[in-house]
């Protein structure tokens, strides 16, 4: 089986370091941020996308990541494996009618390690 390309979209020390654990055999892009999120989403191809929701207070949010792909469906990784694993409702909510066809895990080391990726 070939490494995948991961992107994840997280700001909260104690995940991205779950997310390096469990994932990190695989080629790992990691960001707190969500201009940067939409450059990497720009310039890369990922077989699958860990989206957070809000990010902190200089992070913006995933939706913002959400509002981006589904502006520009053209973008490959917009066919990605998209895992929302935001715990705020209110950007699960929103990013989840942008992108039906997401993946919704709320945050869980357990729900997420369960995953075949």
């Amino acid at each position: 089986m070939r490494d995948k390309n991961i992107l994840v979209v997280d700001y909260v020390s104690d995940r991205v370091i779950f997310f390096i654990e469990r994932f990190g055999h695989h080629k790992l892009d990691i960001t707190e941020n969500s201009n940067d999120a939409v450059r990497y989403l720009v310039d890369n191809i990922y077989d699958c996308l860990f989206l957070g929701g809000e990010l902190g207070k200089y992070g913006g949010n995933c939706c913002d990541v959400a509002k981006f792909l589904c502006e520009h469906d053209e973008n490959p990784n917009f066919e990605s494996l998209i895992i929302l694993h935001a715990l705020d409702i209110e950007s699960a909510g929103y990013i989840i009618k942008l992108l039906p066809q997401v993946q919704y895990v709320p945050y869980s080391e357990s729900a997420l390690s369960a995953l075949n990726i």
